[in-house]
C-alpha cells in the first residue's frame, strides 16, 4: 500500500478508538480515561511517524486543541494511577472528583466537537494530501513497507543513544526516554501488517523489551508524579497545625527505585543488540 492510505488508516483506528470511549471517559470511567489517552498517544505517534509527509499548517492548529484536551486527560489519569499506588490518599480522591468535572465539561464542549470533527476531515483529506511539491507527491505514493523500515530503524537508532546512562539520569530525562520508548513501540506495532514477516521478526523482539522498559520506567514516574502531587495538593488546602506536619508520600524508596532503573537498563541493553 501507499504510505497516504496506510497513514489514513492508522489515524483513523485511533480516532475510533477515542470515540468508542468517549462517554465512558465523560462519566468518569477509570478505564475509558486511560484508553483515551493512549488513543490519542497512538494518534500522536502516528503522525509524528509520517511527519515528513503529513505536516502542514492545519495539523499546527489541531495539535495545539490535541494539547488542550490532553491536560483535562493527563490530569485526571495521573490522579487515578496515584489513587491506585495510594489509596488512603484523601487528597487524591477529593482532587480527582474535581479533575474530572474539568474534564467532563472539555469532553461535552463545542470546542471539543469541533476538534473532533476536523481532525477526522483533516486525516481523510487535509492540505496534506493534495500538497503538490514533488517530493511530498513522490513520499506519498511511495510503499509503506520501504518508508517504515526506514523509518523504523531511524527512531531505533535515536532511541538507543537517548538511553544511554539511564542510571545516572534525572527523573525529567527518564520520562523522555520513555516517552520515546513508547513511540516507537506504537511505531513498530503499526508496522506489522506493513512490513513483511521475516523483516519485521526482529521489531517483534524488540516490541516485547520496549515493553517491559516502558512499564519500570512508568513505575518511576508515576512515584515521583504521586510526590509532586502531594506538595501541589496540600498547597491548596488548609495547612496542617504546628508540630503535625504530614510526611512527604514515599511511594518507592531509593533501594527500589536503583532495582527497577537496572532492569530497564538490562532491557534497554537487549534493545541496542
Amino acid at each position: 500500500m501507499p504510505c497516504a492510505t496506510v497513514f489514513r488508516l492508522v489515524a483513523s483506528a485511533c480516532l475510533e478508538d477515542v470515540k468508542a470511549h468517549h462517554r465512558g471517559a465523560r462519566n468518569g470511567d477509570i478505564v475509558a480515561v486511560h484508553q483515551t489517552r493512549v488513543a490519542l498517544t497512538r494518534l500522536r505517534a502516528a503522525i509524528a511517524f509520517f511527519e515528513p509527509m503529513v505536516e502542514d499548517a492545519e495539523w499546527t492548529r489541531l495539535k495545539s486543541e490535541l494539547k488542550w484536551l490532553n491536560g483535562y486527560l493527563g490530569a485526571t489519569r495521573d490522579l487515578d494511577v496515584a489513587i491506585e499506588n495510594a489509596p488512603r490518599e484523601r487528597l487524591f480522591r477529593t482532587a480527582r472528583a474535581e479533575s474530572q468535572r474539568q474534564l467532563r465539561r472539555a469532553l461535552m464542549s463545542d470546542r471539543y466537537r469541533r476538534w473532533f470533527k476536523d481532525i477526522v476531515a483533516w486525516v481523510n483529506h487535509g492540505p496534506w494530501s493534495d500538497m503538490s511539491d514533488r517530493r511530498l507527491v513522490r513520499l506519498r505514493a511511495s510503499p509503506a513497507s520501504e518508508y517504515h523500515a526506514s523509518r523504523l530503524a531511524g527512531w531505533h537508532e535515536k532511541l538507543v543513544k537517548k538511553s544511554r546512562g539511564l542510571q545516572g539520569m534525572a527523573g525529567r530525562k527518564q520520562h523522555r526516554v520513555r516517552l520515546a520508548s513508547k513511540r516507537l513501540r506504537y511505531a513498530i506495532e503499526f508496522s506489522e501488517d506493513v512490513l513483511p514477516k521475516g523483516d519485521f521478526a526482529p521489531w517483534r523482539a524488540i516490541v516485547k523489551q520496549l515493553r517491559k522498559a516502558q512499564q519500570i520506567l512508568g513505575e518511576l514516574h508515576d512515584a515521583e508524579a504521586a510526590t509532586a502531587l502531594v506538595a501541589e495538593l496540600q498547597q491548596r488546602v488548609r495547612p496542617s497545625p504546628a508540630g503535625r506536619q504530614r510526611k512527604p508520600l514515599e511511594v518507592l524508596d531509593k533501594k527500589e527505585k536503583g532495582r527497577l532503573l537496572r532492569r530497564a537498563t538490562a532491557a534497554y541493553r537487549k534493545i541496542a543488540a
